[in-house]
């Protein structure tokens, strides 16, 4: 069966026409291979790397041993003012004596109370001094930790560098032309006549010349043992662009020979690469994605019963936008991730996005609230001009998960309202254009870009020249978290409403749109579900995509993976989500950037929130 699948194969294919030699055989690869200078970059950096937490952990014990002192210090300080005041109640004494005794001698008493006093002072100076160096040894310390941040995304960026270097490597090498020269022996049957035996002959020959010639191209590329660990994945389309019989002859006992030459070349599909290495598919994506699928992929599910109970009568229960009445309700659905909402007028409505995958009973509980605005609900303020706030949605009080693994409990107490997307260049350009605002970058700052991977500030980009062309509807980027805050108080001011930036939990709740995932999809970039670097999209590693060019999550929010990161309100500067120029493991929900908030980068944006 398997050499009527070759000879199938062998003789349906369409000779094609020899375009010059694999990189393979390229005497220039060795010096060009750009897979080997990745290799060198990625040593430099895990050296740099090495090099840097040796330094942060010196800056770290300088801080660890400045907090001890400070310790010291205040247990001193307590001791020090027990002394003063055990000697001021001696000198008081004294002084009480004196007054019944003029001749008592209060020198060394005085001398003791000076002596006390000028310690406690010392030790306050001591104190202060000490506060102000742990000041500054923790702005170090937080740089340090700004600066490891930026070396380890850089490490992550050139890794994905390399894996896709190696990839394009192998497919070149794998587009392969040579021509071979076979010799295969059969045993033919006393029955067979002479051409039949010989049209035998000739076809496992040429079945031998094809293995031979598969081979050969394994053999050939650089990654030859790990290709070879994996070729069983791959189908390697070989074409056969001419052959011809150089000898054939019976030797003897019916053994019939046929030496045969053979001109070939390989042209394997556009994952072969990928299947070969054990990449993800992303990594072979030679047509780009201008947008994500409608939806993604839905698997075979297997079905659950549950069942739905509140503590109010005459309530309404909705599932994935289906109304099943009042509670108590029962019903089955596949397995997995399910909107519902339990309400009621005049009471919070109790809305979740859970993951349901097995049976199981949901109690809702309704609280009395007045003017509660529904969760999922959206909705945009109005400014002057007839023009309109960015598009905001609706996100309930209620139990939230965070962190990786979403083992985190939070709970958010009040409903808040966040953007659906970033702010854009149109938005941003409205504020500016009405209050004449000038950002940091464009006072002179500039605005940082990864060149090579490494951060550099370039003095003459800002929002209106990040480095690459940007659409209206493009999210806005080269801006500071006072930049942001200056917009936020400006929609503040024309609307009434309280905007500001997302704090990490608002944040990251409403991009998880209740997932436990990594994304809110699932647990792998995929292709073409977001703009991070090496995702298999149009504007990866290049520009920042349109807004919404992907899905909404389950909350009806967009790119909150990947496109810009988005400033944070934090105790710390902090950005979230991932960006076009970063791997996409940064683009995971729970990861975090920590940065300078003068900061100002081409792959740097936000969103806003509004209270409710």
């Amino acid at each position: 069966m398997k050499s009527n699948r070759i000879t199938a194969l062998v003789f349906a294919l369409s000779p094609i026409l020899l375009s010059g030699q694999s990189l393979a055989n390229d005497t220039n690869v060795a010096t060009n291979d750009p897979v080997v200078a990745l290799e060198q970059k990625l040593a430099d950096k895990r050296s740099e790397i090495g090099l840097h937490a040796e330094n942060l952990q010196t800056q770290r014990d300088k801080l660890d041993a400045l907090l001890a002192e400070r310790e010291s210090l205040a247990s001193k300080a307590i001791e020090l003012e027990k002394r003063r005041t055990m000697a001021q109640e001696r000198l008081d004494e004294q002084f009480r004596r004196l007054i019944e005794n003029p001749d008592t001698d209060l020198t060394q008493y005085k001398d003791d109370y000076q002596s006390a006093w000028k310690a406690v002072k010392e030790n306050q100076t001591s104190t202060l001094q000490n506060d102000q160096v742990v000041a500054e040894q923790t702005r170090i310390v937080e740089g340090e930790n700004r600066q490891k941040q930026l070396l380890v995304s850089a490490l992550d960026n050139l890794q994905e560098s390399k894996k896709e270097a190696r990839v394009k490597r192998l497919r070149q090498e794998l587009t392969f032309a040579d021509t071979i020269e076979v010799v295969h022996t059969i045993t033919c049957s006393e029955s067979m006549t002479l051409a039949a035996c010989s049209n035998q002959g000739k076809t496992l020959t040429m079945q031998k010349a094809v293995n031979t010639f598969q081979s050969h191209v394994l053999d050939k590329v650089t990654e030859s043992s790990t290709a070879k660990l994996n070729a069983n994945r791959v189908s390697f389309n070989i074409h056969v662009m001419n052959s011809n019989v150089v000898d054939s002859g019976f030797s003897g006992n019916n053994r019939y020979i046929t030496r045969m030459q053979a001109e070939m070349r390989s042209q394997p599909d556009e994952n072969a690469s990928c299947k070969l290495l054990d990449f993800a598919e992303r990594y072979c994506v030679e047509k780009s994605f201008t947008s994500a699928k409608a939806s993604p992929k839905q698997q075979a599910k297997r079905w659950v019963n549950v069942k739905i109970r509140s503590n109010r009568f005459e309530d309404n229960v909705t599932i994935n936008g289906v109304t099943y009445g009042s509670t108590p309700v029962e019903i089955m659905l596949p397995a997995g991730q399910h909107q519902l909402t339990v309400e009621k007028p005049g009471f919070e409505a109790y809305s979740r996005q859970m993951y349901m995958n097995k049976d199981s009973v949901v109690w809702a509980s309704l609280r009395e609230q007045e003017n509660r605005p529904k969760p999922g609900k959206q909705f945009a303020d109005k400014l002057s001009n007839n023009r309109q706030a960015p598009k905001m949605v609706v996100i309930g009080a209620g139990q939230y998960n965070v962190g990786f693994e979403a083992k985190q409990p939070v709970l958010v107490d009040q409903p808040f309202s966040i953007a659906a997307t970033p702010v854009t260049v149109k938005q941003f350009g409205e504020f500016v254009a009405t209050t004449g605002y000038v950002t940091e970058a464009e006072e002179g700052q500039g605005c940082t870009s990864l060149v090579n991977g490494e951060p550099k500030q370039l003095l003459n980009h800002n929002w209106r020249k990040p480095g690459f062309e940007q659409a209206d509807n493009a999210p806005v980027v080269c801006i500071t978290r006072d930049d942001a805050l200056a917009y936020s108080k400006w929609l503040s001011k024309q609307t009434g409403f309280d905007y500001t930036l997302p704090s990490e939990v608002q944040w990251e709740v409403a991009a998880r749109a209740g997932s436990a995932s990594d994304f809110w999809w699932g647990n792998d970039i995929g292709v073409g579900n977001a703009n991070t670097g090496w995702s298999g999209t149009s504007w990866s590693n290049k520009s920042t995509s349109p807004v919404a060019s992907f899905p909404a999550n389950p909350f009806g929010i967009y790119d909150t993976a990947g496109n810009v990161w988005e400033w944070a309100e934090s105790q710390a500067p902090v950005a979230r989500g991932g960006a076009w120029s970063f791997s996409p493991s940064s683009a995971r929900v729970a990861e975090r950037l920590e940065l300078k908030s003068d900061l100002s980068a081409n792959y740097l944006g936000f969103r806003v929130v509004r209270n409710i």
